[in-house]
C-alpha cells in the first residue's frame, strides 16, 4: 500500500476558519473554559457564514418576540436581547482581530526604532487604535447553545409551522449526496511521546457513513483493529517498544457504512515511535 500525503490550507495560528465538532480548553483571566465546537444541523459549519445565519435569525427572532413571549422574551437563554449583545461583541472581537496585526507592527517598529535608532531625536509613540480591545463589561456567552435551546422550544410552540421554519433558517441542512468512492479520510498521525494522535476528516457530515475505522500494523506485518470513531481525533495509547528503541507503525484508515462496507479512499499513513528511556 502506498502513502498518500494531503496538502493541508494554512490558517491563522490559535483558529480554525469552520466550526467542526472538537473539544477544548481556554483559560482565560485566570479562569478555564470548556468549549465543544459543534453546531446543529441547520446551522452553517464555517464562521463567516455562521455570522451571518446569527444575523437573519436574530433579526427574525427580534421581528416575533412578541409573538413567541417564552421563545425570546423571558430571560437568559430565552433572550433575543441576549443574542444580540453577544452578537455585537463577536462583531467587536472580530474588528479587533482586524486592527491587531497593524497594531502589532507598529509596536514593533516602535520598540526597534528606541532600540536602534541611529538618531536621537523625540518619537511619537503609536496612535492608539480605537476598538482594538473588545469593552470589558461582562456579557452572556454561548449563541449556539442558547439559540439550540430556544429552537427546541420554538418548534413546540402554538402556531410555529414550516413556512416560520424556514424563515429562521432552522431547518436541518441537507448534507449533499458525495460520491462514496471517492471520499478521503485524509488522515495524519504524530507521536507525542507517549501516545500516537491520528486525525482525520468527521464522518458525521457525510451521508452514508457511519463511522472511521483505524488499522495497524505495528511493525510485525499483522495488520490489527485499533478501533472505530465518528470523531475527528483518535488516541492510540498501544503499548510502545522496550526503552530506547524505535518501531514504524502503519495505519490504515478508512470510512464505513453502517453495513460495515469499507468507502472510499484509504489514508495509510507512517508513524515512528519509541519506547521512554528511563531516568
Amino acid at each position: 500500500m502506498s502513502t498518500q500525503e494531503h496538502k493541508k490550507a494554512p490558517v491563522l495560528p490559535g483558529e480554525n476558519p469552520t466550526v467542526e465538532e472538537r473539544r477544548i480548553n481556554t483559560a482565560y483571566l485566570g479562569q478555564t473554559y470548556a468549549l465543544t465546537r459543534s453546531t446543529p444541523n441547520y446551522m452553517p459549519n464555517s464562521e463567516r457564514q455562521l455570522n451571518d445565519w446569527l444575523r437573519q435569525y436574530i433579526s427574525t427572532a427580534q421581528a416575533n418576540r412578541m409573538n413567541f413571549p417564552t421563545v425570546f422574551n423571558t430571560g437568559v437563554p430565552y433572550s433575543v436581547f441576549a443574542l444580540a449583545a453577544i452578537m455585537d461583541r463577536i462583531d467587536e472581537a472580530h474588528k479587533s482581530l482586524d486592527i491587531l496585526p497593524g497594531t502589532l507592527r507598529a509596536v514593533t517598529a516602535f520598540k526597534n526604532i528606541l532600540y536602534f535608532n541611529r538618531a536621537t531625536g523625540p518619537l511619537a509613540a503609536p496612535r492608539p487604535e480605537t476598538g482594538w480591545i473588545p469593552p470589558t463589561d461582562a456579557v452572556h456567552t454561548g449563541i449556539v447553545s442558547m439559540i439550540a435551546a430556544q429552537v427546541e422550544l420554538l418548534r413546540r410552540q402554538p402556531g410555529f409551522n414550516e413556512v416560520l421554519a424556514r424563515q429562521f433558517g432552522i431547518l436541518p441542512t441537507p448534507a449533499p449526496h458525495p460520491d462514496l468512492a471517492t471520499v478521503d479520510p485524509e488522515a495524519t498521525a504524530r507521536f507525542d511521546g507517549g501516545e500516537v494522535i491520528l486525525n482525520f476528516r468527521s464522518p458525521r457530515r457525510i451521508r452514508g457513513v457511519d463511522v472511521v475505522q483505524i488499522l495497524c500494523d505495528r511493525g510485525n506485518g499483522h495488520i490489527e483493529l485499533v478501533g472505530t470513531t465518528t470523531h475527528t481525533r483518535f488516541v492510540d495509547a498501544h503499548e510502545l517498544p522496550p526503552a530506547g528503541q524505535r518501531a514504524t507503525w502503519w495505519y490504515y484508515i478508512c470510512y464505513l457504512s453502517p453495513s460495515g462496507t469499507r468507502l472510499g479512499i484509504q489514508s495509510d499513513v507512517s508513524v515512528t515511535v519509541q519506547g521512554s528511556v528511563g531516568l
